[in-house]
């Protein structure tokens, strides 16, 4: 008769790489979503601003160049996170052993959403 043993690997989808690639697809299309015609997220304010402000001091026009560069970097951060999540995401493997103690967490979404209600100070 044979003995059983526990130290099977227990390979699951890594729920880690899933959810990282899903945060890189909404930062991909958030841009879009608050500019659904494509370009700065701030253009219709602009238009607005265009329409409403009849003096074309200097400070108007600081503004509005103030208020271009924000919806550009809007656009920029999305950007950023998007490529940042995807480049995560591309470094895991596609399947981690549940049982494993360093790496089995990343099989499990509330095991994630655990490590991630905690503070923060680097690695894993």
């Amino acid at each position: 008769m044979s003995e059983t043993t526990d130290d099977q690997p227990d390979m699951q989808p890594n729920q880690l790489k899933i959810l990282m690639s899903t945060a890189a697809g909404r930062a991909e299309a958030a841009p879009g979503n608050i500019a659904p015609a494509g370009g700065n997220p701030l253009r219709s304010a602009l238009a607005a601003l265009d329409g409403a402000w009849v003096s074309p001091g200097h400070a108007r026009t600081v503004f509005v160049e103030n208020l271009e560069g924000a919806g550009t970097a809007v656009t920029k951060a999305f950007d950023a996170q998007a490529h940042h999540a995807r480049d995560l995401a591309g470094h895991e493997p596609p399947k981690v052993d549940a049982n494993d103690p360093n790496e089995g967490w990343k099989a499990s979404t509330s095991r994630i959403a655990s490590r991630a209600s905690v503070p923060y100070f680097g690695g894993y």
